[in-house]
């Protein structure tokens, strides 16, 4: 039966696959000419790219805390597995930072790259600094950037200390942080959403789920004067704590 059900979702998320493969490049197309409007039209279409996603693996979002209409903010959450990614960017309209490995991941490529995803290469120390600028360029321009400051995932039990130094992207900036905390109700230890040591693995785990709910609690902004390091210990802080107390609730 779960096989049943994967085998059904690959085969609907082939065609929204293509279809919002041919939306981006169709976006590029029209707004050659114009950055800020391709941008805009990549942040919308993407949202509802993750909402899509959300839908065909039957992810249910409970939102605590304030949603505002975000512009211009960096949004940085704990990272557990793939489906922060759909999950946070069914919630924010905006464009994430990832690791540069996804860029050649076979058709996911097209994906990010024509969703102007920011790359981080981790094994290039020299490239922290153009990271931060293209970052600061995005959330300048009133774009939200969504980020994992972790630069890991865990496995939803704890939350380990964010990096400080993505955070200056915030401070040149002069954007606000928002911490944010995903937790999921799976009942297992550790969530089945947890990346664990295969990434195919993972994913057919979630193909077979039928039903997966999380919650994500949304924390008020921290204003980007405080400093990187003050930024990364006082969300990380926030997040922490978050998870800490929901995990304590199930044990």
């Amino acid at each position: 039966m779960n096989t049943c059900l994967a085998i059904i979702r690959i085969a609907i998320y082939v065609g929204i696959f293509g279809l919002f493969i041919a939306i981006g490049a169709c976006g590029h197309i029209l707004f050659f000419l114009s950055p800020s409007r391709l941008l805009q039209w990549i942040a919308y279409f993407s949202q509802w790219w993750a909402r899509i996603t959300c839908w065909v693996f039957n992810i249910h979002i409970q939102v605590e805390g304030d949603r505002p209409p975000l512009t211009g903010a960096m949004v940085v959450a704990n990272h557990v597995g793939s489906p922060d990614i759909f999950i946070l960017g069914a919630c924010f309209k905006g464009f994430f930072v990832s690791k540069v490995e996804i860029a050649d991941w076979p058709l996911f490529n097209w994906l990010v790259r024509l969703g102007k995803t920011i790359f981080a290469d981790r094994n290039k120390r020299h490239q922290v600094k153009s990271l931060i600028h293209a970052i600061a360029k995005r959330l300048h321009g009133g774009h939200n950037v969504i980020l994992f400051p972790e630069a890991q995932a865990t496995d939803g039990s704890d939350v380990v200390p964010f990096k400080s130094a993505i955070f200056e992207a915030a401070v040149l900036a002069n954007r606000p942080v928002v911490p944010v905390s995903i937790h999921y109700h799976d009942g297992n230890q550790p969530t089945l959403a947890f990346y664990g040591d295969s990434f195919l693995s993972h994913i057919m785990t979630l193909l077979k789920t039928p039903r997966l709910q999380a919650t994500v609690t949304i924390f008020p902004e921290i204003p980007a004067s405080l400093g990187r390091q003050a930024l990364a210990d006082k969300s990380c802080r926030v997040v922490r704590d978050a998870v800490k107390a929901q995990n304590s609730q199930l044990a």
